[in-house]
């Protein structure tokens, strides 16, 4: 498989929840497991998710998917480099599939005021290690990941 190595990819999502609400369902372990952990559907499982977000703090999580292309073990390892509430979150994370680290990365989330709710901007700059999803599998993946988001706040009436 030919990939380019390092790759950067940008999101933005308008949402009309606060920017206090979107901030909250990346900072708060219960409102972020709902869209991040459990929106995946029955393919996947999960063995353990943990969140400690904080400077310095990190979240894990082991995730099983049970067939299909990229079935196994996915380890997320992150760490969180700098929070500034509602406004960003920049972090580091690593991927694994059954033990090998296939890509390594910066994410950047940053939130501002748009029409009364707000505009999340999601980039990622990563390090793809073949064979890996690459930019375009892991973009694809935030997509779906933003569209659960979106969807959890929608099911609180905030969207």
């Amino acid at each position: 498989m030919t990939a380019n190595l390092q790759e950067t990819f940008t999101i933005e999502r308008e949402l009309r929840a606060c920017r206090a609400h979107v901030f909250a369902a990346w900072s708060q372990g219960d409102f972020k497991r709902r869209w991040f952990v459990e929106g995946d559907g029955p393919q996947w499982s999960t063995r353990a998710y943990q969140l400690d977000f904080r400077v310095g703090g990190w979240e894990r999580g082991s995730f099983v998917l049970n067939e299909g292309p990229g079935a196994g073990e996915h380890r997320n390892e992150s760490v969180y480099l700098d929070i500034v509430p509602g406004e960003r979150i920049v972090y580091a994370y690593t991927m694994a599939l059954d033990g090998r680290i296939h890509s390594a990365s910066l994410a950047t989330v940053l939130f501002a005021d748009h029409n009364g709710g707000t505009r999340l901007r999601y980039t990622e700059q990563g390090a793809f290690f073949p064979p890996s999803d690459c930019a375009a599998g892991r973009e694809q993946g935030w997509v779906v990941l933003l569209g659960y988001l979106q969807r959890e706040l929608e099911r609180q009436g905030d969207a």
